[in-house]
């Protein structure tokens, strides 16, 4: 499968390159993966640069910048979509995670029976999907009981892994409850808001992931 992924808050598409490595590797060679960069310039997340010395940290949207950050972080993911497509999955985390949720409840609600632009999404330690208001500068989180109500639901297969110690958790689950149970798998680290890197737990989330791609292929 071809892969479009997307970086955290305040990191960067190397970073986010460098975090997923084993993951990436415990995958198998059959996958490519593509890392693309938010555009806006932000400080470092928590830790990030005591770990990775960059000139410049990137996010694809930041409150302190202007609503209008959120509506054009998904009109370029539209076009790099557009432009660089097409992609089997993709995968996000943090921040990354909650913009590709975005892009598919906003094209399901454009057009609920278009095809989707992924078959599969990966959404690590995610963040939940924001509803943005530009006239008043509001920002919230969707509601997964509103979602529920309408039908509304992301519904292709989707993977959830999220850290038990991430003070982000419920945003993790949260996002997790915005799409369809019937589809969604879940693994649940003992870490925080990380990518955990160690053997068993790399070869665990790879698992779920493999199970994830056999389900994608399957309903596809």
């Amino acid at each position: 499968m071809r892969f479009l992924c997307l970086h955290g808050m305040g990191t960067s598409a190397e970073i986010f390159e460098t975090q997923t490595g084993p993951l990436r590797q415990a995958l198998g060679k059959n996958h490519d993966f593509e890392f693309y960069e938010g555009e806006h310039e932000v400080p470092a997340a928590p830790g990030i640069d005591t770990v990775f010395n960059c000139e410049v940290y990137k996010a694809w949207y930041d409150p302190c910048l202007g609503a209008s950050t959120h509506r054009k972080a998904i009109e370029l993911l539209r076009d790099i979509v557009d432009e660089d497509g097409p992609f089997d999955g993709c995968i996000g985390f943090s921040q990354g995670a909650a913009l590709l949720a975005s892009l598919l409840l906003s094209n399901q609600a454009l057009d609920p029976f278009a095809p989707s632009p992924f078959r599969l999404a990966i959404f690590i330690c995610g963040s939940s999907a924001l509803r943005v208001t530009e006239s008043d500068s509001s920002w919230s989180r969707i509601d997964p009981q509103e979602l529920e109500g309408k039908n509304k639901r992301i519904n292709i297969p989707t993977v959830h892994i999220y850290g038990r110690k991430d003070p982000a958790y419920q945003e993790s689950l949260n996002l997790k409850n915005m799409c369809e149970p019937r589809n969604r798998l879940e693994y649940a680290h003992t870490s925080g808001h990380d990518i955990p890197r160690g053997i068993y737990v790399t070869k665990e989330m790879a698992r779920v992931v493999h199970k994830g791609i056999e389900r994608a292929m399957f309903t596809h």
